[in-house]
């Protein structure tokens, strides 16, 4: 019988082998496995509504009210509701969250630099565009 690989079995290996190294690294913070949602909103300009932020993350609606919720609790975020619209929630990151920020980024370095090691910086490069790539042809057929 002939056996198939699953694309998506290695990446979620590595996604979860990458993620408990990161949450590890930042345990300090409290961030759980939420370190992705607060460099999310660490590259956003301005406050985002909870939608957009599901939107960014790709992950659903009320997935996305569950951690922001659960930031907020733990004082990493803060919460406005759009006056103009009762049902809008803007989210952006509390002072404590945004002071961890290039502590966060440099766990992250940190942690790609030993996923990379000893991998030409080419090849790594090759992975990034294929994996860019897989994305956009599945993308194409499947709707967030």
């Amino acid at each position: 019988m002939k056996s198939v690989q699953l694309i998506s079995q290695r990446l979620k290996k590595i996604n979860h082998l990458y993620t408990k190294m990161i949450s590890k690294e930042l345990s300090a913070f409290k961030l759980g496995h939420h370190f992705e949602v607060v460099l999310a909103l660490a590259t956003q300009e301005k406050p985002v509504t909870q939608n957009k932020l599901a939107e960014l993350l790709q992950i659903d609606k009320s997935r996305t009210t569950v951690i922001v919720f659960e930031l907020e609790k733990r004082g990493l975020v803060q919460i406005n509701i759009n006056p103009d619209d009762r049902r809008q929630h803007y989210v952006s990151l509390s002072q404590s969250a945004v002071s961890s920020i290039p502590h966060i980024e440099l766990s992250v370095e940190k942690i790609n630099q030993l996923a990379g090691a000893g991998i030409e910086r080419q090849k790594l490069m090759t992975f990034f565009e294929v994996s860019e790539m897989i994305q956009q042809n599945l993308a194409k057929k499947v709707a967030f």
